[in-house]
């Protein structure tokens, strides 16, 4: 039998694995038997994935009346702009000098305390 799989069980749990993997599970129909299974591609399924593509919701907690739905959009397109700023001051590209504590014997500056 080689690699065959026998049994419900064994060849679900090898498809779920499948499934999972690609997260295709909503849009294909299983008939799993105890040595074989059959799967169909549910087109109705992936036409109205497929309509809804691109679309995304945004809630806020805003009044409709403080902010339009317009300005809830461009504001939640600004909101890359801010959280790409905080990537680069967490990043690399932020050059701080250290910065140094006057003490008592550094209060002069050499110009101005020659030694007298």
């Amino acid at each position: 039998m080689g690699g065959r799989l026998a049994g419900r069980d064994k060849i679900g749990v090898r498809i779920g694995k499948v499934i999972n993997k690609y997260q295709v599970g909503k849009h294909v129909d299983l008939d799993i038997e105890d040595g074989t299974f059959r799967f169909a591609i549910n087109d109705a399924r992936v036409a109205a994935e497929a309509a809804l593509d691109g679309l995304y919701v945004i809630r806020t907690s805003v009044d409709a009346s403080a902010m339009s739905a317009e300005t809830a959009v461009l504001n939640y397109k600004k909101l890359a702009g801010v959280e790409r700023a905080f990537r680069t001051l967490k990043g690399v590209d932020l050059h701080v000098r250290s910065i140094r504590k006057r003490t008592s014997s550094s209060a002069c500056w050499p110009i101005m305390c020659s030694g007298t």
